[in-house]
């Protein structure tokens, strides 16, 4: 992070049009600094190894070579860790990039509001607890899924996830709607459809407890459960949440918690 208190962007793009524009993008963002834009590989590795860069906008295919060598090579000599986002015209290299740590996968072409997105989510972790470059995924400790969304299938990490709750819309015929909460404090909309069966089994019932009809909860969030007023209490920064359980779920958390 430089002295401004600015996100140092690097750019490696072997398109100089794409470039062009995001790099105008980036004149949008006052909380942006662009230290350097490459388009050759030799260019990109001495860019990322005498910049002190925060974050890296990446096109994973480049001539002769990938952005994955690359990353491979640079962190060698690096000490300092930095985050990068791929951006790229397909999916094909999403798995892959995320066992590489990726903070996030961007298809092109890029919109202007799915960089302001990124942006913010990178500051939030950068001004938590966390560390500055803490990276999306953890190709080691990271337990990734897929959930559905209405736009296509949303890929994280399982232990990013605090809970899952679900809201009926003011419309009469509508169905159910489950979102989810992340460790971040962003939300993300699962698809229309979508039940606690399915996400149950998808998350697995040990980590991931119902609490209510409407909310199951990643036990590892879970700070306290009050039996007179059934409230169950959040660990830090995630207190204000406010959450009750139902007389059933606290009877089976009972059962299945209370040992003494």
């Amino acid at each position: 992070m430089s002295v401004s208190g600015k996100i140092r962007i690097g750019i490696i793009d072997n398109d100089e049009e794409i470039i062009f524009a995001l790099s105008e993008y980036f004149e949008f963002f006052p909380e942006v600094e662009l230290v350097g834009c490459a388009t050759k590989y030799k260019q990109a590795k001495s860019l990322l190894l005498r910049e002190d860069v925060d974050l890296v906008f990446m096109d994973v295919e480049m001539p002769d070579r990938t952005g994955f060598e690359l990353l491979d090579e640079v962190r060698k000599f690096r000490k300092k860790l930095f985050s990068f986002i791929i951006y790229t015209t397909g999916d094909k290299y999403l798995i892959q990039g995320l066992r590489n740590s990726a903070f996030d996968y961007i298809l092109k072409p890029i919109k202007r509001e799915e960089l302001r997105n990124a942006i913010d989510r990178f500051l939030s972790i950068r001004n938590s607890e966390q560390p500055a470059n803490y990276p999306l995924f953890n190709h080691v400790l990271a337990e990734i899924i897929s959930l559905p969304t209405p736009i296509g299938l949303r890929f994280m990490d399982k232990n990013s996830i605090v809970l899952f709750q679900c809201c009926t819309r003011e419309q009469m015929n509508d169905k159910p709607i489950w979102t989810v909460l992340l460790k971040d404090m962003t939300e993300v909309k699962l698809r229309t459809g979508t039940n606690a069966k399915e996400i149950l089994e998808l998350m697995g019932e040990k980590k991931f407890i119902p609490v209510n009809q409407s909310t199951i909860l990643n036990i590892n969030y879970l700070g306290s459960i009050e039996f007179k007023t059934r409230d169950c209490l959040l660990i830090p920064p995630f207190t204000e949440l406010k959450l009750t359980a139902s007389r059933n779920h606290l009877y089976n958390l009972r059962n299945k918690f209370d040992t003494l």
